[in-house]
């Protein structure tokens, strides 16, 4: 089956020049979606676009020649329209909309393949993967002003590496940079852009992205247990900063976004469960909520911080505030967890521990004790949230809350070293 396609005036609602929007209207399965053309007409002027031929009016030669040029944009998105249904073995109003409102592309523009799929993550308000790939695009430009996607090749990737590595950034990095390449070419190719055979540089035996080797770093119990035994003024940052560490650390290692993004609704009975904000827009398994036991300790911290809105959606803590959009929840994170990490520095510093700790270290540390403690592999990636294993997907939901209580005895046993 393939949808029906018409050109119309919307005249529901006419604009303050007294003209309408002019609207593709795409109708399958009886679900109906209009997509504007951004051009707006009186109804003699669509008359006439349309039909000029039998169009009865009079407009003087300048508006003719206006009309002239919006009749051949019009019949442009249109027949891009019909192209892309014809292309489709099955529709899908998402990814017609996404290969209409996409920019027509050289034979490929891979640095405008890139705008496009940033641009999709702004308007879904996931800022921070459009942030990645948004460096992702700069450094291929520094290397290389302009890239098609055919040059994309092995010597290329290599000699980006190359060149990368000698500007004095690391290894992992790269990875980082290269993986939004990766998927910009992998979307190209399923627009047919360019053919995976052919043209696709990635995988054994060709360009293999870095993986991160950077060696994680966690404190021992003793240096755990100074930051639990640190005296901070009372309401102060380095009071918050020290709490929200500790917190970090008993509460399954959860990150500062994560702990700014929990609501009241989050805990029921001695239990926070939660669903990571870094896996929401995912379509695996991995949208699973995290279960965490709430330990005394913890109890205490959310009891001294706790926001008091006690309303199930309001936030858990006041650090966002009801209201705010994407953009200004990401800088909220990111000063949250600036703060945090300057006054941990400091504290490590006080207690005498010669590691550069930020708000990561507690995340290592929770991971690193809970193996020490005898737990196993699949429990400790539980309750990390990973889910990017076949081992750990299919341990998913399986511990008892029991087993958790047990095991968070071990994250306060500060006599071992």
């Amino acid at each position: 089956m393939k949808p029906s396609i018409k050109i119309l005036l919307a005249k529901k609602r006419p604009k303050h020049t007294g003209k309408y929007p002019v609207k593709l209207q795409v109708i399958f399965q009886r679900k109906m979606k209009q997509y504007p053309f951004g051009i707006d007409l009186t109804n003699e002027e669509f008359d006439y676009v349309l039909n000029p031929a039998k169009y009865k009016g009079r407009f003087d030669a300048k508006t003719k020649r206006d009309l002239v040029d919006v009749q051949v944009a019009i019949h442009a998105k249109f027949a891009k329209a019909n192209e892309i249904i014809t292309k489709m073995i099955d529709f899908s109003f998402s990814i017609f909309e996404r290969k209409l409102n996409q920019k027509k592309l050289a034979n490929t523009d891979v640095y405008q393949y890139y705008e496009n799929i940033i641009q999709r993550f702004r308007d879904k308000d996931r800022l921070g993967t459009a942030d990645t790939y948004q460096c992702s695009l700069s450094s291929l430009k520094l290397f290389r002003p302009e890239l098609s996607f055919r040059e994309i090749t092995v010597d290329f990737l290599e000699a980006y590496e190359a060149w990368f590595l000698g500007r004095g950034r690391s290894i992992s990095t790269v990875g980082i940079y290269l993986r939004p390449l990766r998927a910009v070419m992998n979307e190209a190719i399923s627009d047919g852009i360019i053919s995976r055979e052919s043209h696709y540089p990635f995988g054994k035996r060709l360009y293999q992205i870095p993986a991160s080797k950077n060696i994680k770093k966690a404190l021992t119990m003793e240096e755990i247990g100074k930051f639990f035994q640190f005296e901070a003024l009372p309401g102060t940052w380095q009071e918050k900063s020290r709490d929200f560490f500790i917190f970090s650390y008993l509460c399954n290692g959860i990150n500062m976004k994560d702990i700014c993004l929990l609501k009241n609704i989050d805990i029921q009975g001695e239990y926070i469960r939660y669903t990571r904000a870094k896996t929401q827009h995912t379509h695996r398994s991995s949208n699973t909520k995290i279960s965490i036991y709430v330990s005394p300790e913890s109890q205490a911290i959310i009891n001294r911080w706790r926001n008091a809105d006690r309303r199930p959606e309001a936030y858990l803590f006041p650090i966002l505030t009801q209201g705010m959009n994407a953009a200004e929840q990401m800088l909220r994170f990111k000063q949250f967890t600036q703060n945090v990490n300057k006054n941990i520095k400091k504290i490590a510093t006080t207690l005498g521990i010669d590691k550069h700790v930020t708000t990561y270290f507690a995340r290592h540390s929770f991971a690193t004790v809970l193996r020490r403690s005898g737990a196993s592999t699949e429990m400790i990636s539980e309750s990390l949230g990973h889910t990017s294993t076949k081992t750990t997907a299919s341990y998913l939901d399986s511990f008892e809350d029991d087993k958790r209580k047990e095991i968070m005895a071990a994250l306060t046993n500060f006599d071992t070293k």
